[in-house]
């Protein structure tokens, strides 16, 4: 018998004999195009959730989903296993000596979600920061979506976040953070699998790549995670860029900010991941108030020339004066955002060099009260639906998408509120003209404090979006902001075929 797939090298010569002359090469080119790989469902994924809480004033929630409507894999003989959420083992005080650790593999799920299409939100109580390693398998595997909020309102600490929890890869890129005194970052890397991790990090500022030790060959344990301090890699760097890689495993990672003026609280956000350098950036949910500043990384050795254009209420426009920058090598640089006005708005960046951005809104209150910081990010556009499970729509918080087109035709998408159950309470149909940005006012279910929605494009790579959740209390502003991004529910698998024809049997031969 002959197996198909790839041959050895002697038994190769042995089949040219037979084969009259048939010469070793690789697939046919009928081969590849009659039998083109196929889109089949995720049968397993994992997001991570970082750091969700770890306050002891702090109000800690996560939030999962796995998507309904989509297309799940043959059932498998034998129970379906839920959506588990677990803790990973706690990280190392920064620059401490003590080892990280590896989580215990015998604890109890931080909680579970056994059906498709229900969100389900849980507070979160830890006594240091942990982050939640979410996975599902089977049936619960596509379309599985995670998110995290947290809300504190102390004397020296103040301000809400979220972040949407992100699948373990091989990098990760960050535009928005800070080494300046008073803006404290911490870089966040969890493993949430079952062998441990080696990561380097590396980093730029406004004045071109930093060289900060002890960012090579970093080991991060299985089901553990590492912390770093920014201000630590990159003291006094005014804007800061993070690229995170794996030389062995996965990881996922994240940027958390918190910012104080001595010791009055400035707010604290997530720097959502960024997409990686390209020459077409889209940066959706830039709000149109607060005061907003584009940050652009240009990581190669050449200039960057950029062209950016907003997109705003009536379609893209290229802002006066800034319709063409030049972004040195190697550098982050800082443009101020003006152009984008009172309106929701998206950025639209094309380059003739790899770049990617972000934006950083600072919202001050009209009166004495408190500022709060929050961040966007370059983001691809939507190939699927993609959710936003943590909205608050009460006690004095509103929330909104704000949905971009980017293409050059009228486009539209349908949002879809879900309940408690996962039943589908309202659903609206919102059309977009080409290159326009268009607000949509989120409302929670009778009885709930949040809104859990769907964004689902008609068109899939039409628009881009992000959520925003605004709110104020007796001592300032509170704000965050979040770009949507679908999860992923099918992968591109090859069809495994014959490289060789059929083989004629041996003719016997008589003596």
């Amino acid at each position: 018998m002959i197996r198909t797939g790839w041959i050895g090298l002697g038994t190769g010569a042995a089949l040219a004999i037979v084969l009259g002359g048939a010469t070793l090469v690789g697939p046919p080119e009928s081969v590849v195009s009659e039998h083109p790989s196929v889109s089949k469902p995720v049968v397993r994924s994992s997001v991570v959730c970082p750091y969700v809480d770890g306050e002891d004033q702090g109000a800690g929630v996560a939030g999962v989903l796995a998507l309904p409507g989509v297309d799940t894999p043959q059932a498998a003989d034998g129970e379906q296993p839920p959506i588990t959420a677990e803790r990973l083992a706690p990280a190392p005080a920064p620059g401490s000596d003590q080892p990280p650790a590896s989580a215990d593999e015998n604890a109890e799920p931080e909680f579970t979600v056994n059906r498709r299409g229900v969100p389900v939100i849980r507070e979160v109580e830890t006594g240091e920061a942990t982050s939640l390693a979410v996975t599902g398998s089977g049936k619960l595997a596509p379309g599985l979506a995670g998110e995290q909020s947290l809300l504190v309102q102390e004397t020296d600490l103040r301000g809400i976040s979220t972040a949407a929890c992100t699948e373990p890869r091989r990098e990760h890129w960050f535009v928005g953070g800070s080494g300046q005194v008073g803006r404290r970052g911490r870089v966040i890397l969890a493993n949430p699998t079952d062998v441990p991790a080696v990561v380097d990090i590396e980093l730029w500022d406004e004045a071109g790549p930093l060289d900060a030790p002890g960012t090579q060959d970093v080991a991060v344990p299985a089901r553990g995670q590492r912390v770093f301090l920014l201000d630590a890699l990159a003291p006094g760097s005014k804007a800061t860029a993070v690229h995170v890689t794996t030389n062995r495993g996965q990881v996922a990672a994240a940027l958390e900010m918190r910012e104080s003026d001595e010791i009055t609280p400035m707010g604290m956000s997530f720097v959502p991941v960024a997409s990686g350098p390209s020459e077409r950036i889209l940066v959706p949910g830039v709000p149109g108030h607060g005061q907003r500043t584009l940050q652009i990384l240009a990581p190669g050795d050449t200039d960057a020339i950029v062209s950016m254009q907003i997109l705003g209420p009536d379609g893209a426009f290229s802002p006066l004066d800034q319709d063409v920058l030049t972004v040195p090598a190697g550098t982050v640089m800082n443009v101020p955002l003006e152009a984008v006005g009172g309106d929701p708005s998206g950025v639209r960046l094309e380059s003739d060099q790899p770049i990617t951005a972000g934006v950083r809104m600072v919202e001050s209150p009209s009166d004495d009260g408190l500022p709060e910081i929050a961040y966007t990010a370059a983001t691809p556009p939507l190939d699927g639906p993609a959710p936003a499970l943590l909205s608050r729509a009460s006690s004095g918080f509103t929330s909104r998408l704000m949905i971009s087109s980017v293409v050059e035709r009228p486009t539209r998408v349908r949002v879809r509120t879900l309940n408690a159950d996962g039943g589908e309470v309202s659903a609206q149909k919102v059309n977009i003209a080409p290159g326009a940005t268009v607000p949509v006012e989120l409302t929670a279910p009778e009885g709930s404090p949040r809104a859990t929605v769907i964004v689902e494009p008609e068109l899939p790579g039409s628009v881009i979006a992000a959520r925003e959740i605004a709110g104020t209390d007796d001592d300032g502003a509170l704000s965050d902001l979040m770009p949507l991004v679908a999860p992923t529910v099918d992968v591109e698998v090859p069809v495994v075929v014959g490289e060789l024809p059929e083989v004629p049997e041996p003719t016997s031969r008589s003596d």
